[in-house]
């Protein structure tokens, strides 16, 4: 029998892997060659591979295809996972360079839909204690690629469970109604936001570059630099959805950061297992960004808290309590021909330039 037919038959129920399946793999085996190439010396061609095209035999051709095959297939993602956070950040960068960026045309809008988890905490009016609940929230928001036109955000709030030990009460105020809020400016070009989509484009995507202005906008901030650093590329990583092109340096500049952990099992507020990468901000809380276990593809962020924590709204105190956890899941970035129409009870407020 033909050694090609062979072949085709052994594979012919296997789906071709795409860029985003394979992604982790080539991630890990850019990494593997890295670090082991101190032990083996320079690169160098095998003897055979600098003969002549066509001089190899038809046997040994198909056997280095077999043998190809076979070890994509051994590190398709699912294989060994990422030992330290440094690495998971090299197989996202790796697997957003393989996607491509959303292109909106003129007059266009850039509609990003999230899933955010939230909590809240109501003090009885017997004070007797504190009922803690966590609800979802489906986020739309509508932003333009031309300034000077109006931004809608739309949150759905959904039903709320009570946490363990609380008792069952009314949500919030507003309850489970829709909220709007539209944003307006009559600036000329983008609202001073460094951070907005509509300045997205203006971002360098050469990692040492973007490292330098991010710590420009880093600057503005308050607390420890490796903070304020992670702060800014946290944002910037949010917004850069519709452009993956940007986010992979930007993992990459993440990587280099201090105080990076890694947490291998995680669940965003949409559900999903994942994989994340933190930072303490405070002695209370720390914020993660989560990928996908197989693909390296971002998920969203969360918020742990991670010791217990004293509020005191209106003067009413409460604890938020140790292991509650908040954040947005990315759920799809889409053009859209217009904003919807906001409804008359929409809030509305002016954008400074």
């Amino acid at each position: 029998m033909d050694e090609m037919d062979a072949l085709r038959r052994l594979w012919a129920g296997t789906p071709e892997g795409s860029a985003q399946d394979l992604a982790g793999s080539r991630a890990l085996m850019e990494r593997a060659y890295t670090d082991d190439r101190p032990a083996r010396g320079p690169r160098r061609l095998p003897r055979m591979a600098a003969r002549q095209p066509g001089l190899l035999s038809k046997g040994v051709a198909v056997v280095l295809a077999a043998a190809a095959i076979v070890m994509a297939a051994q590190l398709v993602p699912g294989g060994a996972p990422p030992a330290s956070a440094q690495e998971l950040l090299e197989r996202a960068a790796g697997a957003a360079s393989e996607q491509v960026d959303l292109k909106l045309k003129p007059g266009q809008y850039l509609h990003v839909r999230s899933l955010g988890a939230r909590h809240t905490a109501i003090v009885r009016e017997d004070r007797t204690g504190t009922d803690h609940l966590s609800f979802t929230v489906a986020e739309d928001m509508w932003e333009p690629t031309e300034p000077g036109k109006p931004w809608l955000v739309r949150e759905q709030r959904k039903g709320a469970t009570p946490n363990p030990g609380s008792r069952p009460v009314p949500l919030v105020q507003g309850g489970y109604g829709l909220d709007e809020s539209v944003y307006t400016s009559s600036c000329d070009k983008a609202p001073d936001d460094r951070l907005s989509y509509l300045r997205l484009g203006d971002w360098p995507t050469d990692p040492t570059a973007l490292r330098a202005r991010i710590e420009q906008v880093a600057a503005q901030q308050g607390g420890p630099g490796h903070l304020r650093l992670w702060l800014t590329i946290s944002d910037l990583i949010r917004m850069s959805a519709a452009r993956p092109s940007l986010a992979a340096p930007l993992f990459e500049v993440a990587s280099g950061l201090e105080g990076i952990s890694l947490f291998p099992d995680v669940t965003d507020a949409a559900g999903r297992p994942g994989i994340a990468v933190g930072m303490a901000e405070d002695e209370y809380m720390r914020s993660e960004l989560v990928f996908d276990k197989e693909t390296y593809r971002y998920l969203g962020i969360r918020y742990v808290i991670t010791k217990d924590k004293t509020e005191t709204p209106g003067g009413r105190a409460y604890v938020v309590p140790k292991g509650t956890v908040t954040g947005t899941a990315l759920l799809g970035v889409e053009a859209a021909a217009s904003m919807p129409e906001p409804s008359p009870n929409a809030s509305r407020l002016q954008i400074p330039c």
